[in-house]
């Protein structure tokens, strides 16, 4: 089977910006978010070893969602001036790795990877992850063909989701993610849900009943489990009241919750896999842009090719007196005290 990874970068770039506040260049440039990005596409290749891996965005104008629901996402602060400039360098991240970008306007990258996702899961052949920083994706999860790869701490902290952990965790399958936010809620996104109802009864109501519209059926029938759980206390007269008055914004938060899948965008796979179109020259050049040290190594190590640093060194040291570098070495370390072995890469970074 090919495994095709689909990255959903404003995600991972919003974690990683939060989990690594203080890296900067050294002339003080911010760029946690893109050493974030980095590292995990390095992680993503040496534990997944995908043959391809696509890139989702986010675009700053309002989606679809903000014009049904005007709070959409509203209780979320206004996105901080070095991490929208972080996110536009990502793309560089992106293209030197050869990794196609994929973007809609009016829509989420959650709703691009859904319709990617849909049209590669046609294909028998394909085995998908979806890389991600937030659990919005685990709605797409299906039957071991399509798997969530996630953070659950940092950056360096990953899980793998699939059906049977998504029901260990939750009580239900991938497909009841949507009702469950409808019911309950979601505060990161502002979704409303139906107030009231918290994750212990929401949980409850889908183990026993179903979908949102399977519970209003149940309630609407008189359903002999329904009035059982009422009468067992499990359902009190207050749940039940809230789930009366409370169904038109359930299914209109369930709306809101849902990933689209017919974005309308030309989606196909590169004509080559992943690897034939790296080129690591390029990938060493945006990591010296950025002082990102010793990631080269780490990008080959997870390669499986062998570290050219060596060879490289040999053949820098042939016109240079090795004294020479060990005072160049000595000044690296003298000018940022947190590099206490300088690396050829390092002097590459101060010298320019």
């Amino acid at each position: 089977m090919k495994k095709i990874v689909l990255l959903d970068s404003h995600a991972i770039i919003h974690r990683a910006y939060h989990a690594l506040p203080d890296f900067a260049t050294r002339s003080g440039k911010p760029t946690g978010a893109l050493y974030g990005v980095s590292a995990m596409l390095i992680s993503i290749i040496s534990e997944l070893k995908p043959d391809y891996i696509i890139a989702c965005y986010d675009l700053p104008k309002p989606t679809f969602r903000h014009e049904a629901y005007a709070d959409y996402k509203g209780t979320r602060k206004k996105t901080d001036d070095n991490l929208i400039d972080q996110i536009i360098e990502s793309r560089e991240i992106f293209e030197a790795f050869g990794i196609p970008m994929y973007d809609k306007e009016g829509y989420e990258a959650d709703d691009v990877l859904g319709t990617i996702t849909e049209g590669l899961k046609k294909d028998e052949d394909k085995e998908i992850f979806i890389a991600t920083g937030d659990m919005d994706t685990l709605q797409l999860v299906d039957n071991g063909r399509v798997k969530i790869y996630t953070l659950k701490k940092g950056i360096k902290d990953t899980i793998i989701y699939d059906q049977k952990s998504i029901k260990k965790k939750y009580g239900f399958d991938s497909l009841k993610i949507i009702d469950y936010k409808g019911l309950a809620g979601d505060p990161s996104d502002n979704i409303p849900g139906i107030a009231g109802i918290g994750i212990k009864t929401a949980t409850n109501l889908i183990i026993n009943f179903g979908t949102i519209e399977e519970i209003y059926e149940a309630l609407k029938k008189g359903n002999e489990d329904f009035v059982k759980n009422h009468k067992e206390g499990r359902i009190t007269p207050r749940i039940l009241n809230l789930l009366k008055e409370g169904k038109d914004e359930a299914l209109f938060s369930k709306e809101l919750a849902t990933i689209k899948k017919d974005v309308p965008i030309e989606f196909s796979l590169p004509k080559k896999e992943f690897k034939e179109n790296l080129d690591l020259s390029k990938t060493g050049e945006i990591f010296r842009k950025f002082e990102f040290r010793a990631l080269n190594e780490r990008l080959q190590k997870a390669l499986g090719i062998e570290n050219t640093e060596k060879e490289i060194s040999e053949n820098d040291l042939n016109s240079t007196n090795k004294k020479d570098i060990e005072d160049l070495k000595l000044a690296v370390s003298l000018l940022n005290p947190n590099i206490a072995q300088p690396t050829l890469d390092d002097i590459l970074n101060f010298s320019d």
